[in-house]
């Protein structure tokens, strides 16, 4: 089970770390994913740190939300109200058809989607994705948690046909089975700056 980083502008904000701080952790940790988050920079701003990740990071780097910003990064990640917009947005009949349109329009060669119950899973299991992020696994200070599995995520884990990363307050050290990837950002953090 791997590490997929989280790097939250917001996190390294409130831990006053640079992306360059933030990538030596992810090294460290031996992370082989590593997501942009910035729920609240200008665009102009997220382009200049996509741009240094990509010089940084020679692993896969995907954005969150972000369909601009896609075609810089390996992939996107997005969540059900973001696929729910995009189908929207570009007037496709069904998220079958909206995630056609983010693989042309973003040229994005991952695509993830946020899961949060089976009925989800379910869903995504019709859908051509790359993984599938599940949770929350535990509350987490970085996003509100409306979905809190807990020890029912490694059992839903098992009913998805693609790859699970398990996101939401997930530690370094959890041992969550039916897993490829922990999605982990402050943790990361704590146990460098504590133990690094």
């Amino acid at each position: 089970m791997g590490i997929y980083a989280l790097c939250d502008i917001e996190l390294l904000k409130r831990f006053d770390l640079s992306l360059e701080e933030f990538v030596k952790i992810a090294k460290l940790f031996k992370a082989s994913i590593l997501q942009y988050r910035d729920k609240n920079g200008i665009l102009e701003e997220k382009l200049e740190n996509i741009k240094k990740l990509r010089y940084l990071w020679d692993e896969v780097l995907i954005v969150n939300d972000e369909l601009s910003l896609a075609r810089l990064c390996d992939g996107l990640h997005i969540g059900q109200e973001d696929l729910e917009e995009i189908k929207t947005v570009f007037g496709t009949k069904d998220k079958k058809e909206a995630l056609v349109v983010i693989k042309k329009v973003a040229n994005a060669k991952i695509v993830g989607l946020s899961t949060h119950s089976l009925e989800e899973i379910e869903e995504a299991n019709r859908l051509e994705l790359d993984y599938i992020g599940l949770g929350a696994y535990r509350n987490s200070s970085t996003k509100k948690v409306n979905y809190l599995l807990g020890d029912e995520l490694p059992k839903l884990a098992s009913f998805s046909l693609h790859k699970v990363v398990a996101i939401g307050g997930v530690r370094v050290f959890d041992n969550i089975p039916n897993v490829w990837k922990k999605a982990i950002g402050s943790d990361l953090i704590v146990k460098a700056l504590t133990y690094g």
